[in-house]
């Protein structure tokens, strides 16, 4: 038999996880009439809350929740390390979960740490738009919660991440520094566009071409509106389909590593030399990118740093007793030159 959870319940009556988990813990705005059916449901499916969480409800459990989209990317590995070391260096524990960039197994996951007691929320959001709401009730209800690497508008909250528009003023500000003049921008796939950093990145790029004159440049690829496979193939199809229509360009930044790895798959199917021809830039610095071939120029975003950043000051709002801090807090990026963008020069720019 299925173990009966919160989640449980509220596949069973059609609501929300969060409006179960109102019901159960009397919290937050409901109706009598909701909280009444969702308690009736709990006792006839034979729901029991964790014992140990009510037994510690009025401790400190020493305990952080993450939820991150997946775990398979480098960036999201060397956040978890860089939480994972303050965690421990502070005397906490992590309790890790994905949520594979779906805004509803990503409420499971939340309510499932919030039921372990976890004393904090570090989210990296898989569907800012979709979940606006729930965060603002989280908030409301006096969970400490923190963003991951992006924000939410309307969500007061605290925040850590890349200063992405920066990152992408400074791929702009080089390519032209290179005297690449049909430049364009490469976004990614339709169900992460709504994250904050994808407009961010595209914004600093715009802004640096403008600055020198040279117009904004097109954005490949947000004419696609559904496609479910991964990050190079999307990069691949929008890459080749722009050339084959007789798209010209000669400098590409793509928001992400994985999006300028499929991008230089595609012009060296295509018979295009890169840098030669076309110069190629990403954004993360992912771990392989140094060995691909031709290595990648990309912007750092130091993903670790923000992981501890994000601990520092969740640890410090509890130990205070305070709630977190409604900012964002925005870490520095650097430019990683390679051989990708034809400067063929190994350095790294600081801001």
């Amino acid at each position: 038999m299925a173990r009966v959870d919160i989640a449980y319940i509220a596949r069973e009556l059609g609501v929300s996880v969060s409006t179960v988990h109102r019901a159960l813990h009397n919290t937050g705005r409901i109706s009598e009439a909701t909280r009444q059916r969702v308690l009736e449901t709990a006792q006839r499916l034979g729901y029991r809350p964790n014992l140990v969480a009510r037994a510690l409800r009025s401790q400190n459990t020493r305990t952080l929740g993450v939820v991150v989209t997946g775990i398979s990317s480098s960036f999201y590995a060397r956040m978890l390390d860089g939480i994972e070391s303050a965690a421990r260096e502070a005397g906490y524990s992590v309790l890790l979960a994905s949520s594979h960039d779906d805004a509803g197994r990503e409420q499971e996951q939340i309510e499932v740490l919030l039921e372990k007691q976890a004393e904090a929320l570090l989210v990296a959001p898989a569907s800012p738009r979709q979940s606006a709401e729930y965060y603002r009730s989280l908030v409301a209800e006096g969970f400490r919660l923190v963003f991951l690497g992006r924000h939410v508008a309307g969500v007061p909250t605290l925040s850590v991440e890349t200063d992405n528009v920066t990152g992408g003023y400074l791929v702009g500000q080089h390519l032209c520094a290179l005297g690449r003049r049909r430049l364009a921008v490469l976004t990614t796939v339709p169900a992460k566009r709504g994250y904050s950093y994808v407009q961010e990145r595209i914004t600093g790029f715009q802004n640096a071409l403008q600055e020198v004159g040279r117009g904004r440049a097109p954005v490949l690829g947000e004419d696609i509106h559904d496609f479910p496979l991964s990050l190079p193939e999307f990069a691949h199809l929008v890459v080749q389909s722009y050339l084959k229509q007789g798209g010209e360009v000669d400098a590409l930044f793509a928001i992400n590593d994985d999006l300028a790895f499929g991008a230089i798959g595609a012009l060296l199917d295509m018979g295009v030399r890169v840098p030669e021809q076309v110069a190629v830039v990403g954004f993360n610095d992912e771990w392989m990118s140094p060995y691909f071939r031709p290595a990648l120029t990309t912007v750092r975003s130091e993903p670790q740093r923000i992981g501890r950043e994000a601990v520092r000051l969740v640890v410090q709002s509890i130990e205070r007793g305070e709630p977190v801090p409604s900012q964002r807090i925005l870490v520095e990026p650097a430019l990683v030159i390679r051989q990708s963008c034809g400067a063929r020069v190994n350095t790294t720019t600081d801001l």
